[in-house]
């Protein structure tokens, strides 16, 4: 454990830092807590009133709510900063405490700007930055990203030095922007920040920064005008958002294509391949998969009566439905393979269930929980072999947007462990399953859905280039997208042959209706799904 010491304001701290501090708890030991009585901050009410408006309904949230720290191990020092220009210095006599104690590693949540000097040249000073410096430096957080139309928010760990934004990035992660709400943008980058005390601490040890080079414009707090730009510009998108919802719908379907390499050929288009007609009783067909023997594919059908998905098979040669293998309740992404001649699927049912193994016998499926995750909810799960160990990737029902988990177990009947660098992906580029892992030539790829516009719309190819039960790394290939129309947001690849789901946005009166019926149905029925054949 590093010896470490804490920088707050008057004791307190927010929701995500103490968060943060609990993930990263097994790898510090906090000796001292210095607690700065008059951290400097400058408001210019008349210029910016209308900002500390919109930070007190947006910005100050459950997230960044100040708590009181409390500490049983190490000791508080109260001390008052020394001003220094628009920097400040802790008192020689504190620093000297922090060399006594052995700390080689401060973690600042308190005070403005820092002046180093002295002992602290010789402590790893880590601090936060919300947005990605290559793009956005100064603040507010998130501000700007949603007013420039921009894909997702970043967030960095540093260690600061005396010159601004000249220090070394040891974790960095992306979150998506609701471009109509500056809350909701901020709950999930204060969210997602937890994650990365600790990921930057183990890259610190390790000596691995990340490359990502501060060469972004600094924004300064926006101008009373400004911010009513703003604030209109989420009203229009805020409205635009509900009759959306309330009007229009995405029609998706598939399209299968003789070739795997066709996925890597630009343009992609659905008159590349095959396309069935949707079969009566259904809205759409999405998240295609191969059965496991490659002689089917599997697919979610939308039932338009109760707006719930069922999954079916079609014949891979002739796109007919051919079997209702689940319905009763809400399921999809039917991801299934073949070990030992024994077929198995793993359906999205994080709706209604945790996690389960369904075991092909005859045309029965045996349900099989998934050891170690029964009390999760894990949305488009995603089981394959690597090496000796069985890994699951998937993401939590409440951040599956942004973060990407892995889970670890020595046999597929087995236990089921969290990885230790949980979340692997912090990126809703590609955090979201997308298919299955497949292994094109040297490389072991993943699909990761890109969600930053609209849901669906696009495929992030990743290279999977560290795995063990202790390491994961992943670079990006490319993106993978239609031309013409939406998507994709599920891939299957398997010797001989691809297929991709796509949508169009389609005008409906009903699409309120389709919304809405899975909700109520989920609310008034009490007894569990039932499962078809």
């Amino acid at each position: 454990m590093i010896k470490t010491a804490l920088i707050l304001d008057r004791e307190s701290i927010t929701a995500w830092q103490l968060n943060a501090l609990v993930d990263a708890a097994a790898l510090i030991d906090i000796r001292v807590v210095l607690s700065c009585n008059n951290a400097k901050q400058k408001r210019f009410l008349g210029r910016n009133l209308l900002y500390y408006v919109l930070n007190a309904f947006s910005l100050r949230n459950r997230q960044t709510v100040r708590l009181r720290y409390e500490n049983s191990k190490g000791r508080f020092v109260h001390f008052d900063a020394i001003d220094d220009g628009v920097w400040q210095k802790l008192p020689a006599e504190v620093v000297d405490e922090l060399a006594k104690e052995g700390v080689k590693l401060v973690i600042k949540f308190g005070m403005g700007l820092l002046r180093i000097e002295g002992a602290l040249v010789d402590m790893n000073i880590l601090s936060y930055h919300h947005g990605d410096p290559s793009e956005f430096r100064g603040r507010p957080a998130g501000f700007y990203e949603i007013l420039l139309g921009k894909d997702s928010v970043g967030t960095i760990v540093q260690t600061i030095t005396n010159k601004l934004d000249a220090g070394r990035i040891w974790a960095v992660c992306h979150s998506k922007v609701s471009f109509h709400s500056y809350k909701q943008t901020s709950l999930r980058f204060y969210e997602n920040s937890r994650h990365l005390l600790k990921k930057a601490i183990v890259n610190l040890a390790n000596g691995t920064p990340v490359d990502l080079h501060p060469s972004g414009p600094v924004y300064k707090l926006p101008s009373n005008a400004l911010v009513l730009r703003f604030a209109l510009l989420l009203g229009i998108r805020k409205v635009s958002r509900l009759f959306y919802g309330a009007f229009w719908e995405k029609r998706w379907n598939i399209a299968v294509f003789d070739r795997e390499t066709v996925i890597f050929d630009a343009p992609l288009r659905p008159a590349q391949g095959q396309v069935p007609s949707v079969a009566a009783g259904y809205s759409f067909y999405a998240d295609p998969f191969f059965s496991g023997n490659g002689v089917d594919i599997r697919v979610e059908a939308l039932s338009s009566a109760t707006g719930y998905g069922e999954i079916i098979s079609l014949a891979r040669q002739t796109l007919q439905p051919i079997e209702v293998l689940l319905r009763g309740a809400h399921y999809s992404y039917p991801f299934s393979w073949v070990e030992d001649g024994v077929e198995y699927l793993v359906p999205e049912i994080a709706s209604h269930s945790a996690p389960m193994l369904l075991r092909r016998e005859g045309r029965d499926l045996v349900p099989l929980p998934i050891k170690g995750l029964e009390k999760l909810r894990i949305l488009d799960g995603t089981i394959f072999k690597h090496q000796d160990h069985y890994y699951l990737l998937g993401g939590s029902t409440q951040a599956a947007e942004d973060c990407l988990d892995l889970y670890v177990s020595p046999s597929l009947l087995g236990e089921f462990r969290p990885h230790p660098g949980n979340p692997v992906v912090i990126d809703p580029k590609r955090g979201r399953m997308a298919g299955r892992v497949v292994r094109l030539g040297d490389s072991l790829v993943r699909f990761g859905q890109d969600n930053t516009r609209q849901y669906g719309d696009g495929v992030t190819v990743c290279e999977i280039i560290k795995l063990s039960p202790t390491e994961y790394e992943e670079r990006v290939l490319r993106k993978i997208r239609f031309d013409g129309v939406s998507g994709p947001h599920t891939v299957d690849v398997v010797p001989g042959g691809a297929v991709l789901d796509f949508y169009v946005d389609r005008f409906s009166l009903l699409a309120w209706y389709r919304r809405l019926a899975p909700r109520v149905l989920k609310r008034l029925r009490s007894k569990g799904p039932v499962r078809s054949r």
